[in-house]
């Protein structure tokens, strides 16, 4: 009888939706701070800036923890990706 082929990944685990998020993020900083015009631009500046490194520092804690995105057919044990549900 054949295995159970296992779930393709499709990159929709936690890890690799924070890094997408803190990707866009980065991205749009420069528009951001471009197209802010107002009177107190200096205070968003530090909001736009700290949001962008809250995103950054999410995407390395959550699950598992590090720089790689996980990859499912990875030999290193700690990099595999987070599921929420069993397969």
């Amino acid at each position: 009888m054949a295995e159970k082929k296992k779930s393709y990944h499709q990159g929709h685990d936690i890890k690799s939706l924070a890094i997408n998020l803190a990707t866009i993020l980065l991205f749009f900083l420069p528009f951001a701070l471009y197209y802010d015009i107002k009177e107190q631009q200096s205070e968003n500046v530090t909001l736009y800036c700290g949001v962008v490194a809250g995103g950054l520092v999410l995407s390395l804690i959550v699950p598992p923890v590090g720089w790689m995105r996980p990859h499912p057919y990875t030999d290193m044990v700690g990099n595999v990706p987070f599921k929420f549900r069993r397969d």
